[in-house]
């Protein structure tokens, strides 16, 4: 009794986990380029101050002062030279920036 009482248990476990993997990674009944929730990333977004001046950049933002003002909000706008990421030394696109301004 306890053993088939221990396997019916297991067995309800499996199927619970296998429905809920289901939800997760299936689509629903969605269409097969937006996952579930409607939700999807834009992959072509800039992500880098640094990336203000590239043409997916005006095709997001519509202007390199627009862009920068969304990107550097919160970063460092009071040093003229940054180092980056390879401790290259380069100049802060953010420099200038008003930290507090914001246009809508």
């Amino acid at each position: 009794m306890r053993r088939t009482s221990g396997v019916l248990v297991a067995f309800a476990l499996v199927l619970t986990a296998g429905s809920a993997v289901a939800q997760i990674g299936g689509n629903n009944g969605t269409s097969p380029d937006r996952p579930v929730g409607g939700r999807a990333v834009d992959v072509n977004r800039p992500f880098s101050p640094f990336e203000c001046d590239t043409p997916i950049a005006y095709n997001w933002y519509g202007t390199r002062a627009r862009c920068l003002q969304e990107l550097c909000a919160g970063r460092n706008v009071f040093n003229e030279y940054i180092f980056d990421e390879a401790h290259r030394r380069r100049k802060n696109p953010c420099w200038g920036q008003n930290p507090t301004e914001v246009d809508d």
